[in-house]
Order: structure tokens, then sequence, then C-alpha cells
């Protein structure tokens, strides 16, 4: 999971880079996106990104990589959290969800 801030005024410039990106990012399987506000920090995004399965390395690089793009307006930040499915962690504890 991605989330991302940036301040509300900086939202055009935001939207036409994000349209300017690629839609196929290599190795992400499902990518949804939800707008928020994001209080005194401005707007917030969480990304959901889906990687292929045993490609979760590939896939932050390219997702990285993606963001590089937005570094450069004033105020952009993001945070990645890599996220493990509920029934995964069942299966690393030899159980089943």
């Amino acid at each position: 999971m991605i989330t991302v801030w940036y301040p509300p005024h900086k939202s055009p410039e935001i939207a036409k880079l994000y349209l300017k990106q690629s839609r196929e990012v290599p190795f992400v399987s499902k990518w949804r996106v939800f707008n928020t506000a994001g209080g005194i920090n401005g707007m917030k995004q969480y990304h959901l990104i889906y990687t292929e399965r045993g490609k979760l390395e590939e896939a932050m690089a390219s997702v990285n990589k993606y963001f590089m793009p937005f570094i450069s307006i004033e105020g952009f930040k993001y945070d990645a959290e890599p996220l493990l499915g509920v029934s995964d962690s069942y299966k690393m504890l030899g159980m089943e969800w």
C-alpha cells in the first residue's frame, strides 16, 4: 500500500502528471486508488497495489519508478507499506483462513 500526501493547491499539477503516467506497471496485477482529505497535510491518497505472486521486489521497484516524477512537486510525499493478506498470514502459522 502506498499512502500519498500533497497540498490541495497542487491538485491540478498532480492530476495532470497522473494522466501522463502509464496504466501498465510491470509486476503489478491490480492497482486501486482512493482519495480523501488529509487534514492539515492537504490531500491524501491510498494506493492498494496487488503484485504478481513472487515478484514483490520487482513490483516495488516499478512502483517507486512510477512515483519518481512526483517527487519534484513541492509538498508531495509518499510512504510504502508492504501488506500481507490474511490467508497468507495464516499459512505462515501453519493454519488455513
